[in-house]
């Protein structure tokens, strides 16, 4: 009774391999041709913009200004900022102008390079002492 029971399995096991093999061969044999993949149903994830403008380093300090320009000392050299009429300013968070920054301050913000090589600033930002504390 054992044999014959062994006997069976085998012979389904290896049925099994001989009906399985003629797929596996004919899959093989399949053109390359692709269906079209269907639409993402994921939300699209928005690309962030590079923004136009460069940061002004950290530290960077004003060496010289004026009512058209400022130049600014940083780690990596001086930077010669133009000053527009949209340029922005502000001290502690709040707006301001171009005569309350004088040579010593140390600011921040972001300027924009033209395609002829000039920097023109988009924005100065600077705090005082009493604000830092």
């Amino acid at each position: 009774m054992k044999i014959n029971l062994l006997t069976s399995a085998l012979a389904a096991i290896v049925g099994l391999a001989f009906i399985g093999a003629p797929v596996t061969a004919s899959a093989q044999t399949s053109t390359n041709a692709t269906a079209p993949a269907a639409p993402s149903t994921a939300p699209k994830v928005k690309e962030k913009k590079k923004s136009d403008y460069t940061q002004i380093p950290k530290g960077a300090k004003i060496s010289a200004i004026d009512a058209t320009s400022v130049t600014l000392t940083t780690a990596k050299g001086d930077v010669k900022l133009a000053l527009a009429a949209d340029t922005g300013f502000e001290v502690n968070k709040k707006t301001a102008t171009a005569a309350d920054f004088a040579v010593g301050d140390v600011v921040t913000g972001s300027y924009k390079t033209a395609a002829d090589g000039t920097n023109t600033a988009h924005n100065l930002r600077k705090k005082t002492e009493a604000a830092k504390k």
